[in-house]
């Protein structure tokens, strides 16, 4: 049996190209998947940070309880540990899951290690990469057969030629390979399919449940910080006016016992509100002026002999800052306010606003004791911050122990006018 080599040769060239075109795509795909886990990685990092920024715990203080509801809200699982002690990622995990291990900011020493499942378009990407090898192993498959059999004949052919077969023989015989393989491509080809709708429709119901938890997870954070910066400042003012009521007027003793018993009363619910850490944000201030709310915030506050509140409010600064934002704004100077009177134990406290051509600036300064901005940060500190972030803005500290405090809270005016 004579064989021809231009057509075979013809065919290894087909299969050469097809070949390499595979490997091209498949090396893209690969590309493709790496940048998408950097991706995921670093929103995975971003998101933790925020959320353990937010929670103002820190890492001597968390429990069992805190790192399952931390891992809740990224969708993961989170480990504390000390710095350096992390045991070593197992090999197998990267084709399940995504594995960092992130230091905690202000907090050296500590390091968290978080661990989350791939997310849908990284696995999607793997499934194509699987798909994808597939056909090239079919492809190699559907191209090797026939040149396997076209080399078979001819050794036999040239062994015996006292044996022929006849013709029709041969061509039943490719006809049935062809056939088989045409099923199991056939057959292969459904599997693929089934399980990639399957898959797909499970990456839908899971992202639907990712969002509605991320939803959850917001409005839990925005709860805790309207709690903080109203509810419970709110009920410190009203205990500084009785105590202040109290000191300037003569009660008599029994008026006097029932005053100590409303400020205790309100001393402990400031204390279980500040538990519960649930409320809602006061519709009060909101469509109002600055200085409608201002008046309303510092009216609440006592102020005399004692406590002394100065203004030095530029009118047409203030007509620059829109209804819309004044509901923050006034969070962040109440905050501000209430740490001078409380912490710092001033007497004197100065508002202030100015601008530049590109910048709002509004600043409360007292003569109180002051503290160390670079020790330990407190929850109104890191709820200060996060407001003037979701304006747009800045918001500075600077103290000295012993020469009072100067909070400032830059605003870009392109985002307010």
């Amino acid at each position: 049996m004579n064989l021809n080599p231009r057509p075979i040769g013809l065919a290894v060239v087909f299969l050469l190209l097809f070949l390499g075109a595979a490997l091209s795509l498949q090396w893209w795909l690969n590309r493709e998947t790496r940048q998408l886990q950097g991706m995921a990685l670093d929103e995975a990092r971003g998101k933790t940070g925020r959320l353990i920024a937010l929670s103002g715990i820190p890492p001597e203080k968390w429990d069992d309880y805190f790192e399952r509801e931390l891992s809740v809200m990224l969708g993961g699982q989170v480990k504390l540990y000390r710095s350096g002690t992390a045991p070593a990622v197992s090999p197998g995990v990267g084709r399940s899951q995504l594995t960092f291990t992130e230091k905690i900011a202000n907090r050296p020493g500590w390091e968290v290690r978080v661990s989350f499942p791939l997310p849908a378009m990284l696995r999607a990407q793997l499934l194509h990469q699987r798909i994808l090898a597939a056909i090239v192993l079919l492809a190699l498959l559907l191209a090797l057969v026939p040149l396997f059999i076209v080399l078979l004949e001819t050794r036999r052919g040239t062994g015996s030629d006292s044996v022929s077969r006849p013709p029709w023989a041969k061509t039943r015989a490719e006809a049935t390979g062809f056939e088989e393989l045409a099923r199991i491509s056939h057959e292969r080809s459904t599997a693929l399919a089934e399980e990639h709708a399957a898959r797909a429709r499970a990456e839908e119901d899971l992202q639907i449940s990712r969002n509605l938890l991320g939803h959850s997870v917001a409005e839990r954070v925005r709860l805790g910080r309207e709690l903080h910066d109203n509810i419970c400042q709110t009920l410190y003012a009203v205990c500084l006016t009785l105590e202040s009521v109290q000191k300037k007027s003569q009660l008599s003793p029994e008026m006097s016992a029932r005053t100590d018993q409303c400020l205790a009363e309100l001393r402990r619910l400031n204390q279980e509100v500040r538990t519960y850490l649930q409320d809602l944000e006061p519709g009060s201030v909101n469509g109002q002026s600055f200085n409608a709310a201002l008046a309303g915030m510092l009216g609440s506050l006592p102020e005399g002999d004692e406590v002394k509140i100065e203004r030095r409010l530029d009118d047409e600064t203030l007509a620059h800052i829109p209804s819309h934002s004044v509901a923050e704004i006034m969070n962040i100077l109440r905050e501000a306010v209430s740490n001078s009177l409380r912490h710092g134990k001033a007497r004197h406290i100065t508002l202030r606003a100015g601008r530049s051509d590109h910048a709002i600036a509004l600043s409360v300064q007292d003569d109180g004791v002051g503290f160390n901005p670079g020790g330990r940060r407190g929850h109104g500190l890191d709820n200060m911050q996060a407001r003037a972030v979701a304006l747009g803005g800045n918001l500075a500290v600077e103290s000295t122990a012993g020469q009072g405090t100067l909070v400032i809270l830059t605003l870009p005016l392109p985002d307010l006018t």
